[in-house]
């Protein structure tokens, strides 16, 4: 005599076995482990990359309160000494854009608009003041960098704001007095 299972005892027995747990497990865990390796060394890479850019811009600075740099320094003159001692920062020449302003001791103004930025799918790029100033000159420099994500989908989970060309912008800022 045969006898009849039930679905409910299939359910049961299916259940008991225990081959396969441990893939399953891996194919839950695998994801979420390498997500997180990934966004740390995303943010690492950010974060060097940030570290760069303010630590040659300070070199910069220091340079030109010191007199190092030649007066009638142009822009890209300028910009190929910060890129010079930035490090981790590809196509330094190509994506960094730098703004330097004199500051009125009157009104005290400093620029209120957010800094502007290369945008590579334009052929031509935002004017901005450059003028190294003159002695006792409070003078602000804001430098933006676009940087590209190692990988693409980070910058969703980062909430980064990427431009038309898949990269975000790093900005540095510093002030200083000509002597």
């Amino acid at each position: 005599m045969k006898r009849r299972v039930t679905v409910s005892r299939r359910i049961a027995r299916f259940g008991a076995r225990t081959q396969g747990s441990a893939t399953v497990e891996f194919a839950i865990l695998f994801p979420v482990v390498i997500s997180i390796l990934m966004m740390g060394a995303e943010a690492g890479w950010i974060n060097l990359q940030r570290v760069g850019l303010d630590r040659a811009v300070d070199i910069a600075v220091r340079d030109v309160r010191l007199g190092a740099l030649p007066d009638g320094t142009t822009h890209d003159q300028f910009r190929s000494h910060i890129c010079s001692r930035a490090i981790a920062m590809p196509s330094c020449d190509a994506r960094l854009l730098l703004e330097l302003r004199v500051i009125d001791t009157d009104t005290w103004q400093f620029p209120v608009q957010e800094t502007a930025c290369i945008d590579l799918a334009e052929a031509v790029n935002p004017v901005t003041t450059f003028s190294l100033g003159g002695g006792q000159n409070i003078m602000y420099l804001r430098a933006c960098y676009l940087a590209r994500p190692i990988f693409p989908t980070t910058a969703w989970g980062l909430r980064l704001p990427l431009d038309t060309s898949g990269m975000f912008a790093l900005r540095s800022v510093s002030g200083f007095v000509n002597e």
